[in-house]
């Protein structure tokens, strides 16, 4: 009986050491924004590797829906860990006390370049307090099919909007071949925007006495309307576009691998997962794209110093764990074997990046055409929220449902509802 009995204590003591070690598990969430699903997974199966007393869920959402999925849950304190979200989110999340201030969490671990070694940081500043850490930077510029271009006749690329129209015309006209589509539904917001600044307006601008105004007219946003639907109405673009999301979605990425659309506008990560794809899919053949700077207008040409940011959820019961999940996601070796599609949002990784002769235009692009949001994310109107309201009203004009004219005028309406003028 005694050694039976040993054996049940034996037993337990290993059942209940065991049921122990369960419960030490901490169990976080990360949400994440972007395509790389796959790669992201491979990454947190590393970073439980190194800390096995952490398991990471990951959870994957599109970016039209991140920033109200969020502020929803953790209204009520829910949430996952660890969110990804854009730039110019945080100072709204902040507002909204939904977010922790990193100096909480830096007591848990440094970064080894020191915070000041990532740019953009004024974007998580909310009165005088850091809310979450740049993690990716981009922006976005043009793409073309060399090849495409070519058959039509066109010699060069473009450079500004009057001449990728023209351009866009003479591919439909001698080729039968879409010339610009590019995504016209959520995202519709940034080539309206490159748009705009480039002809020298803004959603929202600085007024000159410490307020904010609205800084383009009705006459400039029904131009704006116009000449994107115009590829629509001339059969440049396929009516589709109207409901496409983003600009990797599969059908406008279809029709730049197969030679079927002469250009496009896009982000880094989806110009490096078109280059990847094309050349997977035709091994040792040139690859016939090329990337260029915006369009210019009647001034420069203009794009948004754009990225990533990470922020740790207010109500986390894991602040800790979270924190060094978000020290491995900004780490060199992320984005070296993992998030490679994506620009490291530190001034020390940024000086060691190798562009390919295809990526010339970003790299133009991002160090001589590029500007913050500035006003849009210092006043009152949440970035978040003028986004969508510009991109609903602007797919309304580019379906067809209102005038250009009607679409504009109830947009700005709209504008200086958010505004507060």
């Amino acid at each position: 009986m005694f050694v039976k009995k040993g054996i049940v204590v034996a037993v337990s003591t290993a059942l209940a050491l065991g049921a122990g070690s369960a419960l030490a598990e901490t169990v976080i969430k990360f949400r994440f924004n972007d395509s790389e699903r796959e790669e992201m997974r491979a990454a947190l199966d590393e970073f439980e590797s190194a800390n096995p007393d952490i398991k990471v869920e990951l959870q994957t959402i599109s970016w039209k829906d991140a920033r109200d999925q969020f502020l929803r849950e953790a209204a009520v304190g829910q949430g996952p860990d660890v969110v990804h979200i854009a730039f110019v989110w945080t100072q709204e999340m902040a507002e909204a006390e939904v977010v922790m201030p990193i100096e909480e969490l830096v007591q848990y671990g440094e970064f080894a370049n020191g915070f000041d070694d990532f740019i953009a940081t004024d974007l998580t500043e909310y009165e005088g307090k850091a809310y979450g850490v740049p993690w990716s930077a981009d922006t976005w510029a043009m793409v073309y099919r060399t090849d495409v271009l070519e058959s039509a006749g066109v010699d060069g690329l473009p450079t500004n909007w009057s001449e990728l129209k023209a351009a866009s015309t003479e591919v439909k006209e001698k080729t039968g071949k879409s010339g610009f589509a590019f995504a016209a539904a959520n995202q519709i917001w940034f080539p309206v925007n490159y748009y705009l600044w480039s002809n020298g307006a803004g959603f929202v601008v600085e007024d000159g006495n410490g307020g904010y105004k609205i800084g383009v007219s009705q006459a400039q946003l029904a131009d704006a309307m116009d000449y994107f639907k115009s590829f629509i109405t001339d059969g440049e673009a396929p009516e589709s576009i109207v409901t496409i999301d983003q600009p990797h979605d599969p059908t406008l990425m279809q029709a730049l691998l197969d030679g079927n659309q002469a250009a496009a506008l896009m982000p880094t990560n989806t110009f490096r997962q078109l280059l990847s794809a094309y050349e997977e899919a035709n091994p040792g053949k040139p690859v016939p794209f090329a990337s260029g700077p915006m369009m210019a207008g009647t001034g420069e040409p203009q794009t948004h110093l754009g990225g990533r940011t990470l922020v740790v959820n207010d109500s986390t019961k894991n602040p800790e764990a979270a924190w060094k999940l978000v020290q491995f996601l900004t780490s060199a070796e992320l984005f070296e074997k993992y998030y490679t599609n994506q620009f490291p949002a530190q001034k020390s990784l940024l000086a060691q990046i190798d562009y390919r002769p295809e990526e010339s235009g970003f790299a133009d692009q991002l160090a001589n055409h590029t500007r913050t949001w500035g006003a849009y994310a210092q006043s009152n109107a949440q970035m978040g929220q003028l986004w969508n309201t510009t991109s609903r009203a602007f797919s309304t004009a580019l379906s067809g449902q209102k005038s250009s004219e009607e679409a504009a005028a109830e947009l700005l309406s709209e504008l200086e509802r958010m505004l507060g003028n």
